[in-house]
């Protein structure tokens, strides 16, 4: 299957120029994968003739502003040490381990087990780690030495203006006044900056708007700083911060507590026009250490085609049959079912007491920092209303939340970018406050608002001063003194810190990834679990994205003895497949499954179920007023094989009532009956009628003989008694009609059972080499193959019309030069031998490829790094060392993304393996031989 948006034919061009086609493609291991971004950023380099290196150093650039000869010059310094002789031999002999390259015929067929499970790839993984972990701490250093430390910060940072000085001693004095008056309340008017340089918290707020399209709202802002920043709770859990960072540092550390947070949080929102305002106060324990492991997740209810599935079974049921309205259900089971609920929800509220917060010695006096939202302009409401307008925003989750809930115990104050207010209204263990901000009796501002100094204008006559010309004008706010807000695109596109983020809950964990950081597209994984110690998995949700295969979703729930899957898809598919549910082995034809269509289909066929001998389709909006078949099978014994033809038993079809026929004319079921040689129709009800109509035919042994029909064989039970029954000749021609619609009810079965048996085929191909769709208009990733489009895509045109060989086929690559009339025990394991040995070789190399690139990215990022930190602070090179921090910054995230698809190959090597495994199984060109073992089988 070839997705039209997909540019997977570019990486086949530059794979054929390397390898032979027959073996990448019965392998499916393609050394130019979509999702594989890293390999495919090599190919990408080797095809337009330069190293990866340089096209990975072209995008560091691309995100730089200025003159970038500085930067080019530094990086082709760093190229020419890192490639030597030999494209970088020399270095890759230091740093790590070449390419291994494992040969067919080392391998012998009967040590897969051992041959999958290697230890090249604990080892690779183990060096991975290790060597991410220095860049990381590189990179933590270089931070510290050019942003904390002062040494490569703009000059606000360091010094403070005559207004600021100003502010700053009239935040003194009014410290002063409030610490004498409440001697045992903290405020959080003055702080120390990054570079120990005291400032105002209303000055660190910095109202900024990012230039992405999808950040937009409050919503989007709020769930990008909770995913962008990691929260780190505070030290001192009573204790206010002594430093509070610049937002723009937070952006580059990637590392927050709640204040940094949520001055962070309020700037975007700022921006965005909203009224926000930076909250200090009390929280519960959970909210301050962010601690989500006491929060009971519940399972899903309704899947994504819950309504969907829901709509066409009402309708089928309307058609079909009535239900009764009555319970039929026993009342002591009721009370049965009753009286366990009571006893779970005991047991429920037995465990949220002992995580009560009741029980913290510290309830109440844990600081913590979020942010309010006021829907209204302040000062608008009445002064002695409860403002119901206004609402909670966590930083650190990105969850709104009730100004009632109890989690948030008290208020001390508030501040923006305009004003400071000091919180007067008693505590009463909640924060349901008065928020009208001009009230006086509510809330104290450290600058006077503009209401009052504007009445206080229009009351007051001694604004002039002795001298007549000078004015009174209160102090205002001086404007911030950190920079723009800023987010480099591959910072955003990457959205987490390290690629990924995971969320511990009592019953479930949370996985977060980026887009294309997975080579599968998972970007959400929830595992849920029956123990709190997380043993004993129940549930698990996937969610993918970008897949060619249009995979959107895959559910397991385990049971005790098979677990069940179902996959959900996006509309595009060949095949139209939405929903595909089954228990235990994906590639049996005879496992038990579910099969959901689109609308889309010729045969209008919308579900499909699958049993062990039964077939059983809903079709919609036919022409024939089908809508109901279902095919049941002679039991045959236990094959592995999955293209197997078996032998129908009976078909029943069930029709909708065309009003354009008589009743006694219109059928409403059919049965044919293989065994008995037997076809019996029922037709629709009359109006007012409780009986059905029915026509039984018994099918005479050679039925295109007009000699051997016997009137007899047509057994009529007509209700209307005004219809009369049907004379030898009718008769004669209904039962031909009849026997005509049997074989095409015939050929309708073995041709759906062709069609299921091929969808086997390609979604066993698709787990075993998922591949990304990257679209050809994204240009942050399809830069460099831009050139190879335009130059390709001719020869891909051509390649196409060759090219007919199917690509769900593993083994019908090797069979080119076997007859398979010929086709003997020995070629056949020849065969076999040969297509895992080509599927372990691809798997290894490919992840070896990507260590390689890891091991040469690390090499470049010191390389740049140390280049920067010898670099003087001179004014010449402050901008330019701005820009090589961005390269690094970009290099770092390029690592942390190869990181994870390493140990994505490393987890699914195994399952991809066992796929492959079970499909050969299945196969009738290897049947003769015996089965190879499933690696996780539970035999």
């Amino acid at each position: 299957m070839t997705d039209p948006d997909s540019l997977d034919w570019i990486w086949e061009d530059v794979r054929d120029s390397s390898e032979p086609r027959g073996t990448a493609a019965a392998a499916g291991e393609s050394d130019g994968d979509v999702g594989d971004s890293e390999s495919r950023d090599r190919c990408a380099g080797d095809g337009d003739g330069g190293s990866d290196t340089g096209s990975g150093s072209s995008v560091g650039c691309s995100l730089l502003t200025g003159d970038e000869n500085p930067v080019r010059k530094l990086l082709d310094g760093v190229e020419k040490r890192s490639g030597g002789d030999g494209g970088g031999n020399d270095r890759t002999e230091k740093r790590g381990p070449t390419i291994i390259h494992v040969d067919g015929p080392g391998h012998e067929p009967g040590d897969c087990e051992s041959d999958i499970i290697d230890t090249v790839y604990a080892g690779a993984l183990a060096v991975a780690e290790s060597e991410l972990s220095e860049v990381r701490r590189l990179w933590t250093d270089a931070l510290y030495a050019c942003t904390v430390n002062g040494k490569n910060v703009p000059e606000s940072y360091t010094k403070t203006t005559s207004i600021e000085k100003l502010v700053l001693l009239y935040a003194d004095k009014f410290a002063e006044r409030f610490t004498a008056k409440y001697p045992d309340r903290r405020l959080v008017l003055l702080h120390e900056n990054e570079c120990g340089v005291q400032k105002c918290v209303c000055t660190t707020i910095k109202p900024s708007r990012l230039v992405y399209h999808d950040l937009n709202d409050l919503k989007s802002y709020s769930e990008f700083v909770a995913k962008h920043i990691t929260y780190v709770r505070l030290q001192e859990p009573m204790a206010v911060p002594k430093k509070l960072v610049s937002p723009t540092t937070t952006l580059k550390i990637k590392i927050a507590n709640c204040f940094e947070l949520a001055t962070l949080l309020v700037s975007f929102l700022i921006g965005c026009e909203y009224n926000a305002f930076v909250v200090q106060g009390y929280a519960a324990e959970t909210v301050c250490n962010n601690d989500l492991r006491k929060i009971k997740l519940d399972l899903p209810k309704d899947n994504l085609d819950n309504e969907h599935c829901e709509s066409n079974h009402s309708e089928t049921s309307e058609n079909s049959e009535s239900k009764p309205t009555f319970d039929l259900c026993s009342e002591y089971v009721k009370f049965l079912i009753d009286g366990e609920k009571k006893k779970t929800v005991v047991r429920n509220e037995v465990k949220e007491n002992d995580l009560d917060g009741s029980s913290d010695p510290l309830y109440g006096k844990r600081v913590h920092c979020w942010v309010l939202i006021m829907t209204m302009p302040t000062g608008i409401k009445d002064e002695n209303s409860t403002d119901g307008s206004c609402y909670f925003i966590e930083p650190s989750t990105g969850e709104r939340q009730h100004i009632s809930n109890k989690n948030y115990v008290g208020i001390e104050s508030i501040w923006n970018h305009k004003n400071y207010w000091v919180n007067l209204q008693p505590s009463d263990g909640g924060c349901a406050y008065n928020f009208t901000l001009t009230n006086t009796k509510c809330w104290e501002c450290f600058l006077p608002d503009e209401p009052q100094r504007l009445q206080k204008a229009a009351t007051s006559q001694d604004l002039l001063r002795h001298n007549g010309n000078e004015i009174n004008r209160p102090i205002t706010m001086p404007n911030s003194w950190v920079n723009v807000l800023e987010v480099p695109r591959n910072e955003y596109l990457m959205l987490y810190p390290t690629g990924k983020k995971i969320v511990p809950f009592m019953n479930a964990v949370k996985e977060y990834y980026a887009d294309y950081a997975m080579p599968d597209g998972l970007i959400e994984k929830t595992t849920f679990y029956a123990e709190p110690d997380f043993d004993n998995k129940t549930f698990v949700k996937e969610v993918y994205k970008h897949r060619i295969d249009k995979l959107i979703g895959v559910e397991i729930k385990y049971g005790a003895e098979k677990f069940e899957t179902t996959e959900y898809f996006n509309s595009g598919r060949k095949d139209c497949l939405k929903v595909h549910k089954f228990r235990g082995d994906g590639n049996s034809l005879e496992t038990e499954r579910s099969i959901t269509f689109y609308n889309l289909r010729l045969d209008s066929m919308t579900e499909l179920n699958i049993d062990s001998n039964s077939f059983t389709t809903l079709f919609k909006d036919r022409s024939d007023l089908l809508f109901w078949r279902t095919c049941t099978f002679h039991k045959t014994e236990e094959s592995r094989h999955l293209i197997i033809k078996r032998k129908p038993k009976n078909i029943v079809e069930k029709y909708l009532r065309d009003e354009s026929k008589h009743k006694d004319r219109d059928i409403a079921t059919r049965q044919f009956d293989f065994v008995a040689n037997e076809i019996y129709v029922q037709y629709q009800y009359g109006e007012g009628q409780i009986t059905q109509s029915s026509r039984l035919f018994i099918k005479p042994s050679d039925s295109t003989s007009a000699d051997k029909f016997d009137p007899k064989s047509v057994i009529e039970n007509i209700v209307y008694p005004y219809e009369g029954h049907l004379k030898p000749y009718e008769a004669y021609l209904l039962l031909q009609d009849m026997i005509k619609a049997e074989n095409e009810a015939l050929h309708d079965i073995s041709k759906l059972e062709d069609s299921v048996i091929k969808i086997l085929e390609i979604r066993s191909h698709e787990r075993s080499e998922f591949k990304l769709k990257i679209d050809s208009l994204d240009w942050d990733r399809n830069h460099r193959i831009r050139k190879l489009l335009q130059n390709e895509k001719d020869k891909k045109l051509s390649l196409a019309k060759q090219d007919n060989v199917k690509q769900t086929e593993y083994a019908l690559t090797y069979f080119d030069t076997v007859k398979k009339q010929s086709f003997t025990y020995d070629t056949a394991l020849n065969v076999r031998d040969k297509i895992l040995n080509d599927f372990r070789r691809n798997t290894k190399n490919k992840f070896m490829r990507t260590k390689q690139l890891f091991m040469e990215k690390k090499f470049q990022f010191e390389s740049v790094m140390a280049k920067a930190m010898e670099m003087n602070n001179d004014a010449d090179e402050f901008e330019l060392k701005n820009k090589i921090l961005i390269l690094c910054s970009f290099l770092k995230y390029k690592l942390e993304v190869l990181m994870l698809k390493m140990q994505r190959y490393s987890e699914t090597h195994v399952q991809r393996y066992d796929n492959l495994a079970s499909y050969l199984n299945s196969s009738p060109d290897f049947e003769m031989l015996p089965p190879l073992k499933l690696i996780n089988s539970k035999d």
